[in-house]
């Protein structure tokens, strides 16, 4: 059927009144196995452009409709009765395409009911709202904030996952029956524990206080570890921020860290964040520095990196310093708000880091074979190495870092008392160590240092760490390949 005539049977008034522009997300075509750019639909028809020019539709067009509802495609075969040209320039042609399907009609009108029920309510409520009336989002419980950081801290780490006392009772006196099997096979079955300190606060009370008197007073700020660190010995600290290069120790409070951890038999591993070009000269003359201090002690240590240049630095000039594959470059989608979103999550358990030729590279370019992971809200799927070679996983928890800046917020509202004012900030008095942005209770997450950071509500259960439970731990590190569990600092 050729298009003159086509053009005489069907009436093509539709194209003047069609929608335009239907955003990507919510309608995506397909013409055989190439996508195209819907510009225009009605239930009538559609119209699209393309480089490419048609001289027929031969092929078949197949149409997926997002459903806001029910979060998710639907995709319908959609069969042209006729087409036209619309419009020729010398990049693209347009053409509308008629249409007489029942079930295309459908689709269309409920897209639209949806789309257009969408903008109204973006035009008409703020987001907490449209977030409300579109996933569930409790918009009413935004107003609902802690008096102060403090206050905060209570409620996660006070009472939150503290066991009933009969539960408590019970654990007690079945822990007592196999203690002397607990603690021989301790260091052997379960996982190395370490605490983080990343900053100066932390830095200082780790060398005021003796490594029991550290530990007695985190076990009173954090409850909910209590039952956990009984009977357990943390043998490693992180030292260093990995999200804020004004957080790291100055040089010589970091070999005086150094050294107390040595003389109390503690590993170390220092944790570097992004590295600024002003900062290459220093950071390759103090990574001599930690070389040199292991190679007279006849040790090793670990460092946490989270930039390339920081991996370049390593991979060949300091083989005295191992690297981990770090928080900042172990990237995934993370946000407490991800949970009032519909849709299925285990299509984001997985990164970069599951796909086995990239374990490779990094093992055969940097030499890295151990990672650094955050609990992110959802479970995580932790790659298995390859044939022949071992990989060693780290688990931050309970917190996950959402977003970082190297011009940081915290410090432009609090000095400017405006949060859009942000600079870069090459020295500060270190006020995130006593200022905090507080957000709405139930979204369990914080504004610190130059972060945000959510934290996961299911993590301490899954692990067995609170309620405690030895076995439920086990078996999880085992299943995951978790060798390391890190607990924070934040004093």
């Amino acid at each position: 059927m050729g298009e003159k005539m086509v053009e005489r049977e069907i009436n093509w008034e539709w194209t003047d009144s069609a929608v335009e522009m239907i955003p990507f997300g919510l309608l995506t075509g397909f013409y055989g196995k190439k996508e195209i750019r819907i510009t225009k639909l009605a239930e009538e028809g559609f119209c699209f452009r393309s480089a490419e020019k048609f001289c027929g539709l031969e092929k078949s067009f197949r149409f997926c409709f997002y459903d806001l509802r029910q979060s998710r495609y639907r995709e319908i075969p959609v069969i042209p009765v006729a087409w036209r040209t619309e419009q020729k320039t010398e990049f693209f042609t347009s053409y509308a395409v008629a249409v007489q399907q029942e079930d295309y009609r459908k689709a269309v009108r409920a897209l639209f009911c949806q789309y257009d029920r969408y903008i109204r309510l973006k035009l008409e409520e703020d987001d907490s709202d449209l977030a409300e009336q579109m996933t569930g989002y409790p918009a009413k419980e935004d107003d609902l904030f802690a008096d102060s950081f403090q206050e905060q801290m209570v409620e996660w780490f006070g009472t939150e996952c503290m066991e009933r006392e009969e539960i408590k009772q019970e654990r007690v006196k079945q822990a007592g029956k196999d203690s002397e099997i607990l603690q021989s096979d301790a260091n052997r079955t379960e996982p190395e524990l370490a605490l983080e300190l990343d900053h100066p606060r932390a830095y200082t009370l780790f060398l005021q206080k003796s490594g029991e008197e550290f530990l007695e007073d985190y076990q009173e700020r954090y409850p909910v570890f209590r039952d956990w660190l009984q009977g357990r010995n943390v043998n490693r600290f992180y030292i260093g921020n990995a999200f804020c290069h004004l957080l790291f120790p100055e040089t010589e409070q970091l070999f005086a860290l150094l050294e107390k951890a040595e003389k109390e038999l503690l590993q170390v591993t220092f944790t570097f964040s992004y590295v600024r070009e002003y900062q290459l000269v220093q950071t390759e003359k103090l990574l001599e520095k930690l070389s040199q201090w292991c190679r007279k002690e006849n040790r090793k240590l670990e460092i946490e990196v989270n930039d390339w240049a920081m991996a370049d630095m390593l991979k060949s000039d300091f083989p005295e310093l191992i690297p981990c594959y770090g928080r900042l470059l172990n990237k995934r989608k993370k946000d407490p708000r991800m949970a009032y979103k519909k849709g299925n999550v285990k299509l984001l358990q997985e990164n970069n880091l599951n796909a086995k030729f990239y374990l490779e590279y990094l093992e055969q370019e940097f030499g890295i074979r151990c990672f650094e992971w955050e609990s992110c809200g959802y479970a995580q799927k932790f790659p298995e190495p390859a044939a022949g070679r071992s990989v060693e996983h780290h688990l931050h928890l309970p917190f996950y870092q959402m977003n970082t800046s190297q011009y940081c917020t915290l410090y432009a509202g609090s000095v400017f008392g405006d949060r859009g004012r942000q600079q870069l900030v090459t020295g500060c008095d270190r006020r995130c160590e006593w200022q905090t942005y507080l957000y709405p209770r139930h979204l369990d997450m914080v504004g610190r240092y130059n972060s945000l950071f959510g934290k996961d509500p299911e993590i301490l259960m899954r692990t067995g760490i609170a309620p405690y439970d030895a076995e439920k731990t086990k078996e999880f590190c085992r299943e995951n390949q978790v060798k390391r569990l890190v607990l924070p600092c934040w004093m």
